[in-house]
């Protein structure tokens, strides 16, 4: 728990950095939150966590994707992301698509894979922006 918390606290100070002295207050107050240091930094802005939610939430009607256990929250989803962009491998897009994936195993469930099956992985998309476009567990 207390190493949870270590983490946050790192967290919350990278990110009053980059504002104080990047600027990005205003990409904050558009729903944007960055994390990481510079090489990994990632943005999750409203646009994402709202896609994520409709496709990938554990009420999602959507058919053949990877969903969340049931219990996530935007907070555990930001975490979860960033722990993933943070530790996890990292590889170019598919077919033809720019930027990277990132793909972390938890260790513990996370949702369900695309086939119903527990997933203790999440796999990340990130434009070439350093945007999430989306994340799911697999």
């Amino acid at each position: 728990m207390k190493s949870r918390q270590f983490r946050r606290v790192i967290l919350v100070s990278r990110i009053l950095i980059l504002i104080l002295v990047a600027g990005w207050g205003i990409s904050m107050a558009a729903g944007q939150v960055a994390a990481g240091d510079t090489h990994q930094q990632v943005t999750l802005n409203q646009w994402a966590i709202r896609h994520i939610q409709q496709r990938h939430w554990p009420d999602s009607p959507a058919a053949g994707a990877g969903k969340f256990a049931p219990g996530i929250t935007e907070e555990s989803l930001r975490d979860m992301i960033y722990e993933a962009v943070a530790n996890g491998r990292s590889r170019e897009n598919t077919h033809g698509r720019s930027g990277e994936i990132y793909e972390y195993d938890f260790g513990r469930p996370i949702g369900t894979t695309i086939n119903g099956g527990p997933a203790s992985r999440l796999r990340v998309v990130i434009n070439t922006r350093r945007q999430v476009v989306t994340a799911f567990p697999f």
